[in-house]
């Protein structure tokens, strides 16, 4: 029970105080509550990720690729590469989102790119690289590869849409001649219009099948630019690697 002037504590009889003494204990409490409810409200701080948690990261980034994933199946693969993380006892964040894991690899991508271009600017001379510098220089090569190879699986797609679409107009195109020839003609006997119908289907056979072989072509000069380019960026990592034991 709190009177005007008096304060109770327990177990004691009640101290007598002041007005401006209770005007000031009063304030004192609502200060303290003020600010302790703004402590409250505030956000935590998020953790910065470690040295040693980036390079767990990009190691399964690099294991469970899932910058290779189809549209619509690409942060499936984050959320299971950030379960798997979670899971290790190495890895000491035990809070990991798909979502947060994709983000931190984005910006050390991001760093790690400016970092060499800068780098490439200064010529003849030779920084360290640590095992974290090696590994994104790693993804980087390897996320330049799959768009790469996404371009050019997308461009095969389209040249054998467009095939078919070629192929199926000359063959109407030819149906519609041979059409216009036979009302123009007299009437052919049997033996005759077997002649050529075969001939139109030895016609669109040879018209199909050089588009196929042209095609085939296309599809083997960018297999052998794609395994060009991963010999060059394994020899590259190598490289890389020699460096990092001996800095």
């Amino acid at each position: 029970m709190v009177e005007l002037g008096n304060v109770w504590i327990a177990g004691h009889h009640p101290h007598t105080l002041s007005l401006s003494s209770v005007w000031v204990l009063q304030t004192a409490c609502w200060r303290y509550l003020r600010i302790a409810k703004v402590a409250m409200m505030e956000p935590k701080k998020r953790k910065s990720f470690s040295d040693e948690e980036d390079v767990l990261l990009l190691k399964q980034a690099l294991a469970d690729e899932p910058y290779r994933q189809e549209h619509g199946k690409v942060m499936e693969r984050w959320n299971s590469l950030a379960v798997t993380l979670v899971s290790s006892p190495d890895f000491t964040r035990k809070n990991l989102s798909g979502k947060t894991a994709q983000n931190r690899v984005n910006v050390l991508l991001v760093a790690a790119q400016k970092k060499n271009n800068a780098s490439a600017r200064l010529s003849g001379v030779t920084e360290a690289h640590t095992e974290k510098d090696v590994l994104l220089d790693e993804l980087l090569a390897k996320i330049e590869d799959s768009k790469l190879n996404k371009a050019a699986m997308k461009k095969i797609k389209e040249e054998t849409n467009a095939l078919n679409e070629s192929a199926g107009e000359t063959i109407r195109r030819l149906a519609v001649e041979r059409l216009k020839r036979q009302r123009d003609e007299d009437q052919d006997d049997a033996a005759g219009s077997l002649t050529r119908a075969n001939k139109f289907a030895k016609l669109v056979d040879l018209l199909r099948a050089q588009k196929e072989k042209e095609l085939e072509a296309r599809k083997q000069q960018w297999e052998q630019e794609r395994l060009d380019r991963q010999a060059t960026e394994k020899r590259f990592m190598q490289i890389l690697e020699i460096l990092a034991k001996h800095s």
